[in-house]
């Protein structure tokens, strides 16, 4: 062990540096602190420009601007604020009991499944469902041309559009969420 530690020793002595490779280059380094200091970008926003983790700005930022009081914080406006949501369903209730079924109830929340409105005839209602209340047949897929994803209709408007096509308050509501209906479906990402 002392052999070890007066080898490196005399190594650094000689300007030798032990240790992995850096992934940032010096100009990308000088970079990151720059944006640091000015304090317009997060930490997370350069590890972003840069490609690389946070972890690898963290270690390569100057520990005395980081710890100096000089550092203007960026604002950020309330509506940003992230609030930790609930991760039961809002349909039927069912609340997850591990990260993995947690995960997978995201992705089933995401999708928007339009059901007709009891109440007024030439509405819609948007819901999400998890797979415990999810639907059952017949459901159709709106898919956009570029990506895939879209609503899923349910029920009597499924039925519907798997005769007939997309009836008129699927259209309007599809307009109103800025999808392109003509010539081909299109999501608002690509319209």
């Amino acid at each position: 062990m002392a052999n070890t530690r007066d080898g490196l020793a005399a190594a650094r002595a000689r300007g030798r540096k032990g240790g992995r490779p850096s992934k940032l280059g010096s100009d990308q380094i000088e970079l990151a602190q720059r944006l640091y200091d000015a304090g317009d970008h997060t930490v997370a926003q350069i590890a972003g420009m840069l490609k690389v983790p946070r972890t690898t700005v963290y270690g390569h930022l100057d520990q005395r601007a980081r710890n100096g009081t000089t550092r203007r914080i960026p604002e950020v406006p309330e509506t940003a604020a992230i609030a930790r949501t609930s991760r039961s369903c809002p349909t039927c209730g069912h609340e997850p009991t591990t990260r993995a079924e947690a995960s997978h109830q995201r992705a089933d929340l995401a999708v928007i499944w339009l059901h007709p409105d009891p109440q007024r005839s030439e509405s819609l209602i948007c819901r999400s469902h998890c797979r415990h209340c999810e639907p059952d047949q017949p459901a159709f897929d709106i898919a956009c041309a570029v990506c895939g994803d879209g609503p899923i209709l349910a029920g009597a408007l499924a039925e519907s559009a798997a005769a007939e096509g997309l009836s008129e308050p699927v259209q309007r509501w599809l307009i109103a969420a800025g999808w392109a209906t003509t010539p081909t479906l299109r999501c608002p990402d690509h319209k």
